[in-house]
């Protein structure tokens, strides 16, 4: 009798716990579409799963309490981790996910910040321009939302935010002589070395103008007192 029980006890785990990953109508799906979870150091989880109707994000609590962050239907299946949640960094209490608003080239991402312990969402942080994946400058760098002659740097585990100048106007004018559509495109080669964070913008001054090279070197522990 016990062994039946157990036998019994073992089976009910596995459809309890088991992983819904295959399409026996489209086979390929299984190389689109990963399924290995990712463990976080608190033990928590993140991980897709699929069928023949839709795909989807689970994050699964320490008690193997399981929701679903995100999910695509039928028509969009194929695009999976090219559209809407793309992937996951992890930070100490938070984790990070890239959305990606389009499949393809060249709209900004948009990022969503979640709690590692419960799997709530924070706050939707915007576009970036750098993130950092150091444990020990966990800061997210966008164009302040409201005036695009700011960046902020918002800090991924206290929340906190301070912002920097940049030269007033230069971003709005250079997107008015460019006729581009997201100032991020602007930006590039961002980079935080000794606490030192770094990045590249190019503007003009004129709409006939040569592209001109702009610098921001910003020291975060000082930054952030």
């Amino acid at each position: 009798m016990k062994i039946i029980i157990t036998i019994l006890m073992s089976l009910i785990a596995e459809l309890i716990f088991s992983q819904n990953c295959s399409c026996k109508t489209q086979p390929e799906l299984s190389k689109i579409i990963s399924c290995e979870k990712t463990i976080f150091k608190n033990g928590t989880k993140i991980y897709r799963e699929f069928n023949c109707d839709s795909s989807w994000v689970i994050f699964e609590t320490k008690n193997n309490k399981k929701k679903i962050l995100f999910s695509l239907d039928k028509t969009l299946i194929k695009l999976t981790g090219r559209l809407g949640f793309a992937n996951w960094f992890e930070y100490k209490n938070t984790f990070l996910i890239k959305y990606k608003t389009v499949s393809g080239c060249c709209e900004p991402n948009q990022y969503l910040l979640f709690n590692k312990t419960s799997g709530e969402k924070i706050a939707n942080i915007g576009k970036e321009l750098f993130y950092s994946e150091n444990y020990k400058y966990p800061y997210f760098i966008s164009i302040d939302k409201d005036n695009s002659n700011f960046l902020s740097f918002m800090n991924l585990e206290t929340n906190k935010i301070f912002k920097i100048n940049l030269p007033k106007g230069r971003i709005e004018k250079t997107m008015k002589f460019n006729g581009g559509l997201f100032c991020e495109s602007l930006f590039q080669n961002g980079e935080i070395k000794n606490g030192i964070f770094k990045i590249q913008y190019k503007y003009k001054k004129s709409e006939k103008s040569e592209w001109l090279i702009g610098k921001v070197s910003v020291n975060l522990i000082k930054a952030s007192k």
